[in-house]
């Protein structure tokens, strides 16, 4: 009699003996044996593993650092709108003098043109790069001027202006604005009290503190002043299309006003 010891006969092999005496960590250490005949001989895991860690100290927690807000720094303001001169006389003396920090080195400084209360203020991004004695005395000015008359506007009752002093190369609208170009570009037409004003450069309404992103359309006043935005003169005389898109707009304007 032989205990322990099952023979069974099968069809497909000659004799399969099952043994009932083998421990449980014996077939376990079978079972390692047989995975590391087959060659698997490391242990598979889904967790995330630091393989250059030190053994020797553990690992600290993450910690989660919180974000703080950046905080953008304000650029220094070039002027102070409370020492800005209170009549437009003096403001204009002073938009010419060497105490004006928009002017760009020594290029010329152009006053305005015109008297307070005028029927309309047309307001450009700068003076023409070739003008010397006055204000808008080329081509752009003839255009400015024609566009009034078309209007039915004397284009010597209105008063003319620019946002900088002097002409200059690709000036910096955004920092100009940050550093207070625009209060002090709201300064003057308040001194200047326009019955309307027509704005000629696609980054004054932004300037003035509207939406860089909405069209010149959206603008239809500034300081309770009734208010035309359009593209700067030199882009209306290279560009036919705007000229007509301006005309449409200002028939609409002045019936509505």
């Amino acid at each position: 009699m032989i205990v322990g010891l099952l023979t069974v006969k099968t069809n497909n092999s000659p004799i399969m003996e099952i043994r009932n005496d083998i421990t449980l960590g014996q077939q376990y250490a079978a079972t390692i044996d047989w995975w590391r005949d087959a060659g698997v001989d490391f242990v598979f895991t889904d967790e995330i593993e630091p393989l250059l860690a030190d053994d020797t100290k553990p690992a600290p927690p993450p910690s989660v650092a919180k974000a703080q807000p950046e905080v953008e720094e304000q650029p220094e303001q070039k002027v102070d709108i409370n020492d800005l001169p209170t009549t437009l006389a003096d403001f204009r003396d002073w938009w010419v003098g060497p105490d004006n920090p928009f002017a760009h080195g020594q290029s010329h400084r152009l006053a305005p043109i015109g008297v307070e209360g005028a029927p309309i203020m047309v307001m450009s991004a700068m003076p023409e790069i070739d003008d010397r004695d006055t204000l808008l005395s080329g081509p752009q000015g003839r255009l400015l001027g024609n566009i009034l008359r078309a209007i039915d506007v004397d284009p010597n009752t209105a008063y003319f202006a620019s946002a900088l002093p002097s002409h200059t190369t690709l000036p910096d609208w955004a920092e100009l604005g940050r550093t207070g170009l625009g209060g002090v570009v709201a300064h003057h037409l308040a001194l200047a009290k326009p019955q309307k004003i027509l704005l000629f450069g696609s980054n004054l309404p932004t300037l003035l503190g509207h939406d860089a992103s909405a069209p010149p359309e959206s603008v239809s006043r500034i300081a309770d002043i009734p208010t035309l935005a359009t593209f700067s003169p030199d882009r209306l005389l290279d560009h036919a299309r705007q000229r007509a898109r301006l005309w449409k707009r200002l028939c609409q304007w002045t019936a509505t006003l």
